[in-house]
């Protein structure tokens, strides 16, 4: 099956203008991919017998009449009008013609003219691309005056496709945190973000590790100086300067741009595509657009504009005071707030995050250079953390916190042994030494033993090391005071600084309801959740846990709402620790429920933002599975590989976290490469007995499900089976029967698990269910079963949107059905062609068609050739 499009709809509105005759223009900057949209479009075309000319807008705005013509090769020069409207017009003499304008606001009037008169004398249809602001074109506006047209946006690229982008680019994988950042710069731009790679690997920004690149944090390069020009080709002087302005200011508010820049050049280049506003809740914030651009002008700062944006930035800024130790500060954002979830506003929202973690890590070692204590440590340990200083900058933070350790027992402190434990255990991949530090904390600290004890057991869980943790005792605490230690002594100076408070009975029910949750007790963990009385209802689900269960118990979409709106409050307090957890049970569900439009989405988003909490790897975990197997269903291998390869490297049982390893993917693709299916499964199956013998039951129960359909280990199949069927709730259940039906190779019981799994919202696995039952029922020569399940199957995945078709393109796809020759006339009727254009075509009489088109009606169970045509 051919590898999915990521542009395929745009290709669609494009493809189906033209056969309706309506020209289109194709609007997009520079390194949009507006030459590659119209490479698809001419081979598209191509196919279906229309004669195709490229005419190029000539870079040279001083280029003489019809010289454009001339360059495309339709006339010699010079042909005088008449010769050129005559030539243009014998592009359609054998049939229907394409003409492919680039760069259209370039092209003289006289060409203009030109066209548009072949347009009226033949069947000529002209696609132009141009880039904003559209009304800038007026020779454009002579050609689509005389047809019907429409405008085309191109839309940025999605994660997976700017990741793939980049792989190829550089020869070889590339870390997701890289094309992060990649993403980020580009705003999903293909061109540019092509650019930022080769640059950076020219300079030494990017390497090759030996199995993939990596890069430094800052991938600016001199070179950024290419495609920043192209982007600003025709700005005048003033909107040249706003844009300085605009990069010193970085995403701001309304207001505050209106203080420092002419509003009616604001409105200039957002037409030219060069500013977005990014809505929140109650107003609208300003940025550059895409983010490369104020990038590469902040890296100018020094120079003579940049000096001058900076005087007009301080002028703005007169009303906000500073102190020695704090830089001039930008506009705070108003918080919480509902960023947009477009991909630009990702990328936008990403340079925010960067930027407000740079201002949190001088404030915070300010903080505690002033004043050395445990919370001013912590803070400023976390604000390092985010971002990505080197490790041996918070080692030495830690060892001076140990050399002035007081006397006291203090929440602070026990909070620091936490966090440097978990520290250890996910940043430095240092599981023992992780563990160490919590369990001799918890000696030492008897104050703090319940919390530190349930930290080390989390860590357990999560990392899969030593033996199944145990249940935490839940210890008996007094009501909740939130500026209290954990001994109960109120802090002199009321409440801890900027630290959200913290009870040892909520931590110890958060680590036992994770644990229940691992091993299928999804009530007894809901259960523990609800006793949690949050003191500080942002903070104190901090992996998403609450949403997790909600998730396990049933409610899948009530917990994507709820992880939805914390994940909102988490982008709109720019809380870097908590946004990726939420994001992971937003795509879980957005995955099961089989919303995949939804879920490329999402996961463009959240990897644009480039946000990952090392100290909850899970959820980093969860997402590079999620993402390695949606580019599995659209055949994007070398995104599903590199993603893997990260995945294998955090090396996590994950606990409750379902979807944190890389073996049921990896088993996809060992297939595609050949591997024989029992072979390739093997690691997968031995890694799910591991987890029942651990006890991680939700989490073996899921990979089973993922490499059922692969290969049936009967044995582990059928302590699955089992293990399903005592899980509490109906969702896991309800797995369960899918399982049973795959190892008993019913095709009752699957189509009867089907609709169990539907029911529950569960999608994705209801299709593979069905989808398994139809090739059961084929292998067993009930074809008339099959083709009649199948027919079921492809309404169900058409009413569904969301692209299903790909969670069972190869089962549900008419090449599983037809012959060879069959399919070759099914695309040829589905492309238009009458029964008689085919029988021409193939040489072949009228009446083998008609028996050929009536075989392949009754396989595909459909009764119509709009039916054919929406299946191919």
């Amino acid at each position: 099956m051919a590898t999915p499009d990521p542009r395929s709809p745009v290709l669609d509105v494009i493809g189906d203008a033209i056969t309706a005759r309506t020209g289109v223009v194709l609007v997009g900057l520079p390194g949009s991919g507006r030459r590659t949209l119209l490479a698809h479009v001419r081979r598209r075309v191509e196919e279906a017998g229309w004669t195709v000319a490229t005419v190029p807008g000539p870079a040279d705005t001083g280029t003489r009449p019809l010289d454009a013509l001339a360059l495309a090769g339709l006339t010699s020069s010079p042909p005088g009008i008449a010769g050129a409207v005559h030539a243009v017009t014998a592009l359609a003499s054998s049939g229907p013609a394409l003409i492919l304008l680039t760069d259209a606001h370039q092209l003289d009037d006289t060409s203009a003219q030109v066209i548009a008169a072949a347009m009226d004398r033949a069947d000529i249809t002209v696609l132009a691309t141009v880039r904003p602001p559209l009304y800038d074109a007026s020779a454009l506006r002579t050609v689509a005056a005389r047809r019907d047209a429409t405008v085309v946006t191109i839309p940025p690229l999605p994660f997976d496709e700017i990741h793939r982008l980049v792989a190829d680019t550089l020869g070889g994988d590339i870390d997701a945190e890289v094309a992060g950042r990649v993403y980020a710069l580009s705003g999903g731009l293909p061109g540019i973000a092509r650019a930022i790679c080769v640059e950076a690997r020219r300079t030494g920004e990017l390497v090759n590790e030996g199995t993939h690149w990596s890069g430094a944090r800052d991938l600016w390069t001199p070179a950024w100086g290419i495609p920043v020009g192209r982007l600003t080709a025709g700005l005048t002087e003033p909107e040249r300067e706003a844009l300085w302005v605009l990069a010193e200011l970085g995403p701001t508010d309304v207001s505050t741009v209106r203080r420092a820049v002419p509003w009616h050049i604001v409105t200039t280049l957002d037409d030219r595509g060069l500013v977005r506003f990014v809505d929140e809740d109650d107003r609208s914030v300003v940025a550059l657009f895409p983010p490369l651009l104020e990038e590469h002008l902040r890296h100018r700062a020094l120079s003579a504009r940049g000096r001058s944006a900076a005087d007009l930035v301080s002028a703005a800024f007169r009303d906000h005071p500073t102190t020695p130790d704090r830089p001039p500060a930008r506009p705070a954002l108003s918080t919480p707030m509902r960023w947009s979830s477009s991909p630009e506003a990702a990328a936008i929202l990403g340079r925010v995050l960067r930027e407000h973690t740079a201002s949190r890590v001088i404030r915070c070692r300010a903080d505690w250079e002033r004043d050395p204590t445990d919370a001013t440590a912590l803070l400023y340990l976390q604000a390092l953390l985010d971002d990505g200083a080197p490790v041996a900058q918070m080692e030495h933070v830690l060892a001076a916190e140990r050399t002035r350790a007081s006397d006291r027992p203090s929440l602070e402190a026990v909070r620091i042994r936490a966090w440097e434990g978990v520290f250890r255990a996910f940043r430095l991949h240092d599981v023992p030494a992780g563990l160490s530090v919590l369990i001799r904390a918890a000696a030492q600290m008897p104050h703090g033993a319940a919390i530190l004890t349930a930290t080390a057991q989390h860590v357990r869980l999560v990392t899969g090391s030593g033996t199944a943790p145990e249940l935490p005792l839940v210890p008996e605490t007094g009501p909740p005071n939130p500026h209290a230690d954990v001994d109960g002594h109120v802090d002199d100076h009321g409440a801890t600084v900027d630290l959200p408070p913290l009870r040892a009975e909520d931590v110890v029910r958060m680590v036992r309801g994770e644990m229940l949750l691992a091993g299928g007790r999804t009530t007894d963990a809901r259960q523990e959740f609800a006793a949690v009385v949050p003191v500080d209802p942002v903070h104190y689900d901090t992996d998403a846990l609450v949403s997790l269960g909600m998730l396990f118990a049933g409610d899948i979409r009530g917990a994507v709402a709820r992880a939805d709106r914390q994940l909102d409050i988490a982008r709109g307090m720019l809380d870097r620790s908590q946004i990726e957890p939420h994001a992971y049970v937003v795509a879980l569900g957005l995955y099961l429920e089989g919303k995949l439009t939804s879920l490329r989405d999402h996961l463009t988003g959240v990897f644009a933002l480039d946000a990952p909490a090392p100290l909850r790897p899970a959820a980093r975990a969860g997402l590079l599975s999620i993402s390695a197997s949606l580019s599995l269903m659209e055949k994007n291998l070398p995104s599903a590989r590199a993603m893997l390869t990260q995945l294998a490297e955090l090396d996590l049982a994950g606990g409750p976290f379902v979807m944190t390893r890389p073996e049921p993917a990896s088993a996809s693709l060992a297939i595609a490469r050949g591997v024989p299916a029992h072979e390739a499964t093997r690691p997968a199956w031995d890694r799910i007995e591991a987890f029942i013998d651990d006890g991680n039951f939700l989490a073996a129960v899921f990979d089973g499900t993922r490499i059922i359909d692969l290969h049936v280990d009967p044995d582990r199949a059928a302590r699955l089976t089992e293990i399903a069927r005592a899980a509490q709730g109906d969702l896991v259940p309800a797995l369960g029967i899918y399982i049973e039906g795959a190892l008993l190779h019913s095709a009752e019981l699957l189509i009867e698990a089907a609709a169990r799994l539907r029911g529950e919202n569960l999608i994705l696995h209801s299709a593979r269910a069905h989808a398994m039952a139809i090739r059961i029922l084929r292998d067993e020569g009930r074809t008339d079963r099959a083709t009649e399940e199948s027919a079921h199957l492809r309404r169900l995945m058409e009413d569904g949107g969301e692209e299903s078709r790909l969670l069972v393109s190869e089962v549900a796809a008419p090449a599983a059905y037809l012959t060879p020759r069959e399919l070759e006339i099914a695309r040829l009727i589905a492309q238009g062609a009458s029964n008689r254009d085919v029988a021409a075509r193939l040489v072949v009489s009228e009446r083998t068609v008609d028996n050929h088109l009536y075989r392949i009606f009754r396989k595909l169970g459909i009764t119509s050739r709009s039916e054919l045509a929406g299946l191919l």
